[in-house]
């Protein structure tokens, strides 16, 4: 249940390729064109997809670049730099979380192909992002739960959780798409504007499943678990690190099976459904994290090209 408050697009999803060789010509290119430096060859070209086509609120878009590795590559989205992380068989990319706070509409991307002392090429690409079409849900809490909603509690929780939330590891650890943490029915979904007692609060940052106290809560894939404490919103908490900061939260346990530093599978049990925190029954809150970003984990659950496929 608990949430902490911590971007027009033609042809998302089609290639660009520019051909490098002997040195980079400045220039910029214009959307869904290809630009060429003077001396084009194909063993140079770089080549820069975009995924999902068509994004909503909650997505996470994917920027693959396969580029020779001399070249420096940065990527920007809506003016502000994304991490652009190494893959195994050479090309780059940059994930990108969207939220239900994003706006819909036009954003723009922009990758910058860099070759020392040669010069600069940018592509610019426009992304038109639609509506998650969220829904609302009312929570009703006792006195005692509704008051462990304070500002002190909610700064010690933001300090804790922004040590391991930081993490940028830059292999990816994860494979294939996230499996559901519980086989409990999943009954409040991710977005939804929630209200506290009939006060507007924040928006849900991730899903929850009710199940029995005590039944279990795995790994929804590989990673290296950087949390397993107690938080005063979030009760018996364990965060585990996928790479390239992307992370995962299990939230509300009544007991957890590993530690800090333990390597997880897809599918280990990491704890137990429970009732701790800020919380009115036995629940899981799962949430999915990318690069600053709480996403939909239900798009990370598909095989996603250049997510999880």
């Amino acid at each position: 249940m608990v949430n902490r408050r911590l971007r027009d697009g033609v042809g998302i999803g089609t290639l660009i390729a520019i051909a490098i060789a002997g040195g980079l010509a400045a220039a910029e290119a214009p959307s869904g064109l290809v630009a060429r430096a003077s001396a084009a060859s194909d063993d140079s070209a770089v080549i820069v997809g975009v995924a999902p086509e068509a994004p909503v609120q909650g997505d996470t878009l994917s920027v693959i670049v396969t580029a020779p590795r001399s070249l420096q590559i940065a990527v920007s989205f809506d003016g502000t730099t994304v991490g652009v992380y190494a893959l195994p068989a050479g090309a780059r990319r940059a994930l990108i979380g969207t939220d239900p706070t994003v706006a819909t509409g036009a954003h723009r991307l922009i990758v910058t192909v860099t070759q020392r002392g040669k010069g600069t090429v940018r592509i610019p690409r426009g992304v038109r992002i639609g509506s998650g079409r969220f829904g609302l849900r009312t929570v009703t809490m006792g006195p005692k739960t509704a008051g462990l909603i304070t500002a002190e509690n909610a700064a010690t929780e933001r300090r804790i959780l922004g040590t391991v939330l930081g993490r940028r590891t830059p292999e990816a650890l994860w494979s294939g798409p996230f499996v559901a943490p519980s086989d409990g029915t999943m009954d409040s979904p991710y977005g939804d504007q929630s209200f506290y007692n009939g006060r507007r609060a924040w928006w849900h940052q991730g899903m929850d499943y009710a199940a029995s106290a005590g039944a279990p809560v795995v790994a929804a894939n590989a990673g290296t678990v950087v949390l397993a404490q107690s938080l005063p919103l979030g009760g018996t908490t364990v965060v585990i690190d996928h790479g390239q900061g992307v992370l995962t939260e299990y939230l509300h346990l009544s007991a957890v099976t590993v530690r800090v530093g333990t390597r997880v599978d897809k599918g280990m049990l990491v704890g137990r459904i429970g009732a701790t925190g800020l919380v009115t029954g036995p629940s899981l809150h799962w949430g999915l994290y990318v690069n600053g970003t709480w996403v939909n984990p239900l798009f990370w659950m598909e095989p996603r090209p250049g997510v999880t496929q």
